[in-house]
């Protein structure tokens, strides 16, 4: 029976909210992650790719990852045809250009991706190595 519980309690675990965590995860989302949503189903689908990342952003970039998840999830619920719905979604878009580029710097400095094209922009930093020299002196005879 605790075998049990375990197993149903660790199940049911949160994602790690690491950065490791995350760029794994926007790693499974590339390359669609970039791509352009023309469908209904297009956005959905980005949608669904924020909310997968929204789960494991960490809490460094979490709350301006929210405020882009919130705005495709007011995206895909706007009517086309409702034109002050779609100056809202402009206003709110504005609004989140500060989050956007927040999210943009950090995937950039942090996974080697960005984040709006899905293509990876350069290696990550590999740590440099100093390599010591040795000095002899040859004592006077």
């Amino acid at each position: 029976m605790a075998t049990g519980l375990i197993f149903v309690i660790s199940g049911c675990a949160a994602p790690s909210r690491t950065g490791s965590s995350f760029c794994a995860q926007l790693g499974r989302e590339l390359p669609a992650i970039g791509q352009p949503m023309v469908t209904g189903t297009d956005v959905t689908a980005m949608v669904n790719r924020y909310e997968r990342l929204l789960k494991r952003a960490p809490l460094s970039i979490e709350g301006d990852f929210a405020i882009l998840t919130g705005l495709l999830q007011d995206a895909s619920r706007v009517n086309p045809s409702d034109k002050e719905a779609l100056q809202k979604m402009a206003d709110a878009t504005y609004a989140a250009n500060q989050s956007a580029l927040n999210v943009r710097d950090w995937v950039k400095s942090t996974c080697a991706v960005d984040i709006s094209t899905g293509l990876n922009i350069e290696p990550p930093r590999v740590p440099t190595t100093t390599i010591a020299t040795s000095t002899t002196t040859v004592a006077p005879k």
